[in-house]
């Protein structure tokens, strides 16, 4: 029996579902709900001619059947272009910086990637009343568009890269180093959070290109970048099979610099996307200007291309 929706629902389907029952969502970890795993997309209904409907999460299609655990519920009438970048990228931006480790007000923020998921997280800074947000992005019309959502600063990584680390470090210096003033002491300089949103190229850009196609080198950035007790946030996707990463033992077995990964980053479902959702509609989460391109359906390969090649922010596919 169906209790989550009713007929007549607008729903928001999003990448991670939750369940409410499985190991991971009773234990605080919804945003890894464990009910998808492993099961089989059997035929939930047929077709007049006998052919089986299979239900799955996205299809480009004005109908899919979709797993109830898989569903939110949206008690709103807002743009549905704009509400639907809550199914993946912004919800995974906006928990980077909002959930699980929720950035402190007054504190310093560099966010690698100024794609979907990092302006998402920008915004999410913002939010939280983030001091410093400084966005590192290659592609200059990302580098505007996150000033205008958020960052007080913006760094171009192509430019003199062997020292954007150090360059990072410096421009979020606390106030002073004097430990006992408060201050990190003078080898701890760096920000208090690290967000990375950038993974692999899966497919070259047409715009401005990263120095590093494969997503890894951003991660040791990441790495670097990170005072002792500050937090790194990942979520990339797209690293070539095999791409590693290196990092001193010690540091990584006794140190204190701590990471949470994750692709919904601490986001539980129903709790957490009605609440973006009023945020998109008191104009605190600007969805418009993450949604540059919308596309009608039959027009979804210039969608997918237009995303492919970075000439857009994100290609939404809109329907009627």
């Amino acid at each position: 029996m169906v209790k989550r929706v009713q007929i007549g629902d607008r729903v928001i389907v999003p990448v991670t579902a939750q369940c409410g029952e499985c190991y991971n969502c009773l234990h605080g970890k919804a945003d890894r709900c464990q009910s998808g795993v492993n099961r089989p997309l059997l035929p939930m209904a047929r077709l007049s001619d006998g052919s089986p409907v299979n239900g799955n999460l996205g299809a480009f299609a004005e109908l899919m059947v979709a797993w109830e655990e898989q569903t939110v519920p949206i008690f709103s009438d807002y743009n549905a272009a704009e509400l639907s970048l809550l199914s993946c990228v912004a919800t995974t931006g906006l928990g980077m910086a909002m959930m699980r480790v929720p950035i402190e007000a007054g504190s310093n923020v560099v966010v690698f990637g100024a794609g979907p998921v990092g302006l998402s997280a920008i915004q999410g800074a913002r939010i939280m009343a983030a001091s410093k947000i400084i966005a590192v992005e290659p592609i200059a019309y990302r580098r505007d568009l996150a000033l205008k959502l958020g960052a007080t600063a913006v760094v171009d990584p192509n430019v003199d890269p062997a020292n954007l680390v150090a360059k990072l470090r410096t421009m979020t210096t606390g106030e002073t180093d004097r430990a006992f003033a408060g201050g990190r002491g003078p080898a701890a300089d760096g920000p208090d959070f690290v967000i990375e949103a950038v993974g692999g190229d899966r497919f070259a850009p047409k715009t401005e290109k990263g120095p590093d196609p494969t997503g890894a080198g951003v991660l040791l950035q990441a790495w670097q970048l990170c005072p002792p007790g500050g937090w790194i946030r990942t979520s990339g996707v797209g690293h070539p099979a095999g791409t590693t990463v290196t990092f001193p033992a010690g540091a990584w077995s006794n140190g204190t610099k701590q990471q949470a990964g994750g692709n919904f980053a601490g986001v539980n479902t129903k709790r957490d996307i009605p609440m973006f959702v009023r945020l998109i509609e008191n104009k605190q989460f600007d969805a418009k200007s993450i949604a540059t391109a919308l596309f009608p359906l039959d027009r979804v390969r210039e969608a997918l291309q237009a995303a492919a090649d970075r000439t857009t922010v994100a290609s939404v596919v809109t329907f009627g």
